[in-house]
């Protein structure tokens, strides 16, 4: 993660020092490497037969855990987002760019992605290609990172954005964790099987399924962090997918919000795609800081 991160501010330097040189392609490569990311990840999911056997019950559970937690953010997004009666905060809101268009052609792209992901799926699950190295969905999403980072150097109005950037917008990662927890809180009606302290610790992954499945894993076995581990992934797709759904009935933040870890990374395409290029700080700020509190969220749930 550190090492993704330096991806993204040092392209973002190099961006910046090459800004009178504009490289428009480079914005219009993204979605391509998007793609390529999910289309491995869908790989990775595909050869992996714990979670294949897994797509049946704990999948089932996973989808309402995931659901649940999307929409808990959104909601609080939401309720926060009316909160701020700044007029300056308020019109970040407006994207000209995205209300000129139709919500299927903003749907359109995240259909795209993930059909990309099923599409990886199959390939894994059928072994239709051959095995790729160990490390080519992460070299992706550095690739990603670099080009994402170039575009923001070379982007005057997301400069100046981080300067008029509201500080009450800075509390947007708790209004994440305050949303997301109280969403799956609710999954305990619906499925008592797991107690509430385990729910409340597949929750606190926030996106990041690597590391919630493999630290609920080690704490509370393999059953538990297989369900941590599908309930994050599906919770980055829905976000990817359901993007322009959730900016049009919850807010610019919502998509923020629904896509935790994952704003500084792999959803902050879609997340400056559709609600504009002026929230990518707030998106990056975001990220950063909900990845520290992932570790302590899931371990202090766990052993609760």
């Amino acid at each position: 993660m550190i090492t993704v991160i330096l991806f993204l501010w040092c392209s973002a330097a190099i961006g910046y020092a090459l800004r009178r040189w504009p490289c428009k392609w480079v914005g219009a490569i993204l979605g391509y490497i998007l793609w390529l990311l999910l289309f491995l990840l869908g790989v990775d999911v595909g050869r992996n037969p714990e979670l294949i056997r897994s797509l049946g019950t704990l999948g089932l559970q996973a989808s309402l855990a995931a659901i649940l937690t999307v929409l808990g953010s959104s909601i609080a997004a939401l309720l926060f987002w009316r909160s701020l009666q700044s007029k300056r905060t308020m019109q970040m809101g407006t994207n000209q760019a995205t209300a000129q268009v139709s919500l299927w052609h903003q749907m359109k792209d995240s259909l795209i992605i993930v059909c990309f992901f099923a599409c990886g799926c199959l390939a894994g699950y059928t072994g239709s290609i051959p095995q790729l190295p160990t490390e080519s969905g992460y070299y992706t999403l550095c690739l990603l990172m670099g080009l994402v980072g170039f575009t923001i150097g070379q982007n005057s109005e997301i400069r100046q954005s981080i300067r008029q950037l509201d500080r009450r917008l800075m509390l947007l990662p708790l209004v994440t964790v305050v949303g997301t927890l109280a969403g799956i809180a609710f999954t305990i009606l619906i499925i008592p099987q797991y107690r509430l302290s385990e729910w409340l610790a597949v929750g606190s992954g926030f996106g990041y399924y690597s590391l919630s499945g493999i630290l609920v894993t080690e704490a509370r076995g393999a059953e538990l962090g297989t369900l941590a581990l599908l309930t994050n992934i599906l919770r980055e797709i829905m976000t990817l997918v359901g993007a322009p759904l959730l900016c049009r009935w919850f807010s610019p933040l919502a998509p923020i919000t629904s896509g935790g870890c994952t704003t500084e990374d792999t959803t902050l395409p879609v997340i400056a795609r559709v609600c504009g290029s002026q929230f990518v700080p707030l998106s990056i700020f975001h990220g950063l800081t909900i990845d520290f509190a992932v570790p302590f969220l899931v371990s202090f749930f766990c052993t609760m």
